[in-house]
């Protein structure tokens, strides 16, 4: 039998805790003095959110708080540098230095799409899985991983032109194939799938070697068996986490170690500094499904933590029911582990303005405005127009995270309600049984969209595009998503992970929910240390922000230590509440020395807030306007810390750089 994870629960020190806190004061901040602004080289940066395929909920968010500026190490004391990819997908440095309180931007190396032997020239090239942003971790102050987000790693080295310049060169090149055994790529595409670079090291001393992980997006064919997959998965955007191992000697030979997969992205990666393992991060538990040493590891014989195996029971009631039953359903519903989706017919033309529609942890509220001039009678079959006046739900829900679609030329309403209590089973939607059973077969949907589709072509005499009828169900937020959406509270789940692919500790979250991640740094002191002390992170606990310290004591100082502990070192009062009221969190972190924690929100603004040792009642709080030195409309993509004790913060514009001096 396997070796059951040891628990590590999240437990908040009563001493950190301040209940005589009432809130922040404003202070104001100078923009004249302590903000400078230094617009970018041509050609500047391009963003684009999204591709010209349909991308899921989970791959919009992701893409939509993509931190595009990378930390890199220091290359001289005093001047720290990050780095970012132009339109022209070249690397270029940032170089600021921390006397001065200027930049220097130095262009690196152009970094290629795709290798040589992969063609790219017109609209009937090679089809491709969506490409990911590129994205480059820093191993040291001369060397960084790089991929330019289309399925290749690039190996690159910082060289000193000798006159206080400095130029990239591409040391080694390659593609990855992540693909499992049991998921063939089809044979008219490539053999290597886009991926984002989580973090990388370098391991060991004089036979040193890389040490990375990414994630990407299990690739999904049409025809493609998933009988190895638990039903709701199969259905689900999955994401897979590999750890592999890089030589750093040519030829340069890559092994992947392990994979891991879940249905959503890790919010936190970081991989221990002495090669024992990582601490993965997120609001879902992951499945190893691959180990270099075992062979291929079936999921529904790992997945035993999630609760994903349907009633038998309601199966065989639902086979029961009589084939000529003409009673018409209100909707269909389906679940997973996390979350709830929920059909409705309206008539076509229902606009979105007609819709009403409310969450609360506990209620859903829905009512539909039908126009006068809207003949529901043509329907067929007639469906009863939604009429829900805060209906009790059947288990709790997350409400920041639940949302709704619709499809107006089709009168197709979806309501995505993302579970509080993951892993638990519904029994039906609401709290009063209304008959209405779970649909287990996923052609059900399709059956139900396709219906509607149908039928409004013959009311319109035309056609209604056949194109995504699964796609838009299996995900059913799809392209009517908007770019403000925001992030919600997730519940915190997170993992000790081995080398060799072994999960030896998970936290029990005790209702804890992720908020932030500390601003990235690099410490070379760490490495002399027996116990690896990685980046803390910030949970909610009622209206707090609780920052967990997290070690990991080395195996050669005691093989019988608990690999993970999590500590809880410091509390930001009142945070998990103030930052619920923001609309369009791009970006949170907090400092690594834990004075202030920093949202930026929309496209202008930065809110600070910070922490003062005392039991006070009130901490200050400043707000950044970055829109006197902008001067535009323009998009906030990226931020990182550039000087820790200085507290400057770097963040990242299309066009601009802008340097923020807190202290």
């Amino acid at each position: 039998m396997p070796t059951q994870p040891h628990i590590v629960t999240l437990k908040p020190k009563r001493l950190l805790l301040n209940p005589k806190f009432e809130g922040y004061k404003l202070k104001l901040f100078d923009e004249r003095t302590r903000l400078q602004h230094f617009p970018l080289p041509p050609p500047g940066i391009s963003i684009s959110r999204f591709s010209s395929s349909k991308l899921s909920y989970k791959e919009i968010q992701n893409r939509i708080h993509y931190n595009h500026l990378f930390l890199g190490y220091e290359i001289i004391d005093k001047k720290s540098v990050c780095f970012y990819f132009d339109k022209e997908f070249y690397i270029s440095m940032v170089e600021y230095d921390q006397t001065s309180n200027f930049i220097t931007i130095h262009r690196l190396v152009n970094i290629p799409q795709f290798l040589s032997d992969q063609t790219h020239t017109g609209a009937h090239d090679i089809p491709t899985p969506n490409l990911e942003y590129p994205s480059l971790k820093a191993l040291s102050s001369t060397l960084f991983l790089v991929t330019s987000g289309s399925g290749i790693i690039v190996l690159v080295k910082i060289v000193n032109d000798g006159s206080n310049g400095y130029y990239g060169e591409v040391i080694h090149q390659t593609n990855i194939n992540v693909c499992s055994e049991d998921e063939p790529m089809d044979k008219n595409m490539h053999n290597c799938i886009p991926f984002v670079i989580l973090d990388g090291k370098i391991i060991g001393g004089d036979n040193a070697y890389i040490l990375f992980s990414i994630y990407y997006t299990v690739p999904r064919q049409e025809n493609s068996t998933t009988d190895n997959l638990p039903k709701d998965n199969s259905r689900k955007t999955l994401f897979d986490v590999s750890l592999l191992k890089m030589s750093l000697e040519h030829p340069y030979c890559i092994q992947t170690l392990h994979t891991l997969r879940g249905v959503e992205t890790p919010l936190y990666c970081n991989i221990d500094i002495h090669g024992d393992g990582y601490v993965i991060g997120s609001n879902v538990e992951y499945d190893v499904i691959k180990r270099s040493s075992d062979q291929e590891l079936k999921v529904d014989e790992l997945d035993k933590s999630d609760n994903v195996v349907r009633s038998t029971q309601d199966v065989e009631m639902r086979e029961t029911k009589s084939d000529n039953d003409d009673k018409v359903v209100p909707y269909i519903w389906t679940q997973t582990s996390t979350d709830l989706t929920i059909c409705f017919q309206l008539p076509p033309g229902t606009p979105k303005t007609a819709v009403h529609c409310n969450f609360t942890k506990t209620h859903l509220s829905l009512t539909i405005d039908i126009d006068s001039n809207t003949n529901n009678s043509n329907l067929f079959p007639q469906s009863p127009i939604p009429c829900y006046a805060f209906t009790h739900l059947f288990d709790l829900i997350d409400p920041s995270s639940s949302l709704w679609t619709i499809e107006p030329k089709i009168g197709l309403l979806t309501l995505h309600l993302e579970k509080h209590h993951h892993n638990t089973r519904w029994s039906h939607v609401f709290q009063q049984d209304d008959g209405v059973f779970e649909t287990i077969d996923p052609n059900e949907f399709a059956e139900f969209r396709e219906r509607l589709e149908k039928y409004t072509a013959e009311l319109n005499d035309s056609k209604v595009g056949h194109q995504g009828i699964l796609d838009a169900l299996k995900h059913p937020i799809g392209h009517e998503m908007e770019e403000s959406i925001d992030f919600g509270n997730q519940a915190a789940t997170f993992m000790w992970v081995d080398v060799d692919g072994k999960i030896r500790a998970k936290t029990s979250a005790g209702g804890h929910e992720f908020i932030s991640r500390q601003f990235e740094k690099f410490d070379k002191q760490e490495l002399m240390s027996d116990v690896s002390q990685m980046p803390s992170v910030c949970l909610r606990l009622d209206v707090d922000g609780l920052v967990y310290t997290i070690l990991h004591p080395s195996k050669l100082l005691d093989p019988n230590s608990l690999p993970l502990i999590m500590d809880h070192s410091t509390t930001f009062n009142a945070f998990a509440f103030v930052q619920a009221s923001k609309r369009e969190k791009n970006f949170m972190f907090h400092d690594p020395d834990n004075r202030f924690v920093m949202i930026l929100e929309g496209k202008h603004h930065a809110y600070v807030y910070w922490r003062n040792e005392d039991r006070t009642k009130y901490d200050d709080q400043f707000v950044v306007d970055f829109s006197e030195k902008i001067k535009k409309d323009t998009d906030i993509i990226g931020v990182q810390m550039v000087a820790i004790k200085e507290a400057v913060i770097m963040v990242l514009v299309p066009d601009s750089v802008i340097i923020i001096k807190l202290l």
